[in-house]
């Protein structure tokens, strides 16, 4: 845990201390103070409520503010001296202030998990690594391709390794797809201080980041850490091949020029997302349409002019939930396309800005930031996984799953019946039939107010037709417009296509993978493709919460714990079992069959052809976390260096 000394109380604390939240000022006190009274009695808040971050706990004015201002002091002392009075709290304190933070019981197995997020043993910052360094071999080299964040958080665990490294990227510009989605309304929804990596953070603006922002911190990550002079950009890799004799991988790339080169390494880390091509409708007449046609992850830099014009928008997913709210007051009229509604839940902070002395707190406060961030994490975390399991005793109808997924049914449904006001003839419409999580849950940015609007009209069906002024619809229907906006997602079940990877023996990965089926020990390593690592590979999303940063973050700590072993025993070569990866594989399926994904009439894009889930991952974070803390060398076949003898010699 990062201290301070030295420093004076700011003046702008008072105000920080009068906007924060109660229950993480609780747990920062009893840290400042080794008091554990500040989480008992009756300092303890109400539970959090959905996704609302119950800033003042539920508590009378009175109690808030004695915590408010035994916190003023306590935060000013530190400033000054630095000091910390419970340093290293016991895992019960840990779990039992998490707990009382929240209003609710949180396993003890939680503790390490808690503690590491805490960095209270050094979290992933890659300068409080607790491990003794083990330099890589002369000659090691890694390619990564891509620089969205999936490439930023090897690059920085390699450069902190010592391993030398370059990125490709075939944008001209880092951030992956916080580079290239600019539509209106862009923005996460995952909460800024949890969509950032665990050992850098920011000084958000916005306690749900717009794009633009997210870009920014990325572009500030990647100087912070001195990654962008690694970054060859407008370079894409077009076919890797493993060089069986060689003990490396050859990269054949391209650059904007047409320029072709073949680059080698030791290893290679895929960083190319999932969420990176673009799926247009396959209908007739797509290239007919005479106004402006874009897909919103190719909406243009300079925006469209849709002032007084007729828009129609394809689509009802993430990417149009933020698009309509945004233009609905620019346009004439907005049509929406939309085949199947989706659930939806408010979360109280959209478009809210964190005051600027709070911003301060956050940024130059860790023991406040940190406690922010991980009662953040449990709202976006396995609080939700009872929701997902199939109760083979309920009957819902085919709308619910168990107990706890129709009562979150039935309080979305009542959500948003009060949002559509006196339009409830859209009910029908916009409420879906599956169950709750059945498909990725959005949150609400004034969706259902939009719908209601008078000069917005809600369209079931699809596109069947494109014409010159407008589109036909699977009802027949014909609907003018002056421009489209295609929301129409991304095919997200054929990773790392287009690109071509050769194993051993010439076997080709798309094929192994038959096209869209693929599969990764921990969604990160494939037998027969060996030093072959893929970050965001299939069964990595949580379809229940989480960021997926922390989701990567994880990733590089299982790779960094290998490569770690491989350079202390000599080890130049690892490709993982098949036994092994096939075992996890068959717990994946296994443990997929029991939850709503693969409930009857639950579809979407985490499918692939053969109705298998290959997106979403089926377990709990904990468990997953767990999995990925330290990777088993004998998992591996391993090749060894021409060094190892001296190694195993010298140990």
């Amino acid at each position: 845990m990062t201290q301070r000394s030295g420093e004076n109380a700011p003046d702008w604390l008072a105000d920080a201390i009068a906007q924060a939240n109660i229950p993480t000022l609780a747990c920062v006190l009893v840290h400042l103070t080794g008091d554990r009274g500040w989480v008992e009695g009756r300092f303890v808040p109400t539970r959090t409520r959905g996704l609302d971050d119950n800033d003042d706990g539920g508590l009378p004015d009175a109690i808030q503010a004695e915590i408010r201002t035994a916190a003023l002091t306590a935060i000013a002392d530190w400033f000054r001296d630095g000091r910390v009075a419970l340093v290293d709290p016991s895992d019960d304190l840990l779990v039992e202030m998490m707990s009382v933070s929240l209003g609710e019981t949180i396993p003890p197995d939680y503790a390490a998990m808690i503690r590491h997020e805490l960095q209270l043993d050094g979290g992933e910052a890659p300068e409080a690594r607790s491990e003794p360094a083990v330099a890589p071999p002369p000659g090691f080299t890694a390619l990564i391709i891509g620089a969205g964040i999936s490439g930023l958080c090897a690059a920085i665990q390699f450069a902190a390794a010592g391993i030398p490294y370059r990125i490709v990227e075939r944008r001209p510009a880092l951030g992956g797809v916080w580079f290239e989605n600019r539509y209106p309304g862009a923005a996460c929804d995952v909460p800024s201080h949890l969509y950032s990596f665990s050992y850098a953070p920011f000084q958000w603006s916005r306690y749900f980041a717009g794009s633009r922002e997210i870009h920014a911190y990325l572009e500030d990550v990647a100087d912070r850490y001195d990654v962008r002079r690694h970054i060859r950009f407008g370079v894409e890799v077009t076919e890797a091949r493993w060089d069986e004799v060689a003990q490396q991988w050859q990269a054949d790339v391209v650059d904007a020029d047409g320029a072709r080169e073949t680059l080698t390494a030791s290893i290679i880390l895929s960083g190319v997302g999932a969420f990176n091509k673009p799926r247009l409708p396959n209908v007739q007449g797509m290239d007919r349409f005479e106004g402006p046609s874009v897909h919103t992850a190719r909406y243009p830099d300079a925006g469209l002019d849709l002032a007084g014009k007729r828009v129609l928008l394809v689509g009802n997913g993430a990417s149009a939930m933020q698009v309509a709210p945004a233009i609905a007051d620019q346009v004439e009229s907005l049509t929406i396309v939309n085949r199947t509604p989706q659930w939806v839940a408010p979360f109280p902070k959209f478009q809210q800005t964190i005051p600027e002395a709070l911003q301060r707190l956050l940024q130059t406060m860790p023991l406040y930031r940190l406690w922010y961030r991980l009662r953040l994490s449990w709202a976006f975390n396995d609080k939700q996984y009872d929701a997902l399991r199939q109760d083979p005793t309920w009957d819902g109808q085919g709308r619910s799953i168990n107990a706890i997924n129709d009562a979150h049914r039935r309080g979305l449904t009542a959500y948003i019946e009060s949002e559509l006001g006196e339009r409830r003839d859209l009910l029908p419409q916009v409420l879906p039939s599956y169950p709750p999580f059945g498909k990725r849950m959005l949150l609400d940015n004034g969706w259902f107010r939009t719908l209601a609007r008078p000069h917005v009209e809600l369209v079931t069906g699809a596109v069947t037709e494109v014409l010159a002024d407008g589109v036909v619809t699977s009802d027949g229907a014909t609907h003018r417009a002056d421009a489209i906006i295609w929301a129409t997602g991304f095919d997200v079940v054929n990773l790392l296509a287009p690109m071509r990877v050769f194993g051993i023996g010439g076997r080709e990965l798309h094929r192994d993978w038959d096209g869209d089926d693929a599969r990764a020990y921990l969604g990160t390593v494939v037998p027969g493709y060996p030093n072959f690592f893929c970050l965001y590979g299939p069964n990595t999303q949580y379809g229940h919460g989480g960021s997926l940063i922390s989701v990567l973050e994880r990733q590089m700590h299982y790779v960094m714990s290998l490569l770690r072993q491989m350079f202390a025993n000599g080890v130049a070569v690892v490709d993982v079992r098949r036994e092994v990866h096939d075992a996890y594989n068959a717990k994946v399926d296994e443990t997929h069959a029991g939850l709503v994904w693969t409930y009857p009439g639950v579809d979407g894009y985490v499918r692939n052809s053969k109705g298998r889930i290959v997106v979403n991952n089926p377990f709990r974070i904990i468990d997953m976390w767990r999995m990925t803390d330290t990777a088993d060398l004998s998992d591996y076949d391993v090749t060894y260096g021409a060094d190892a003898p001296a190694m195993a010699a010298a140990r």
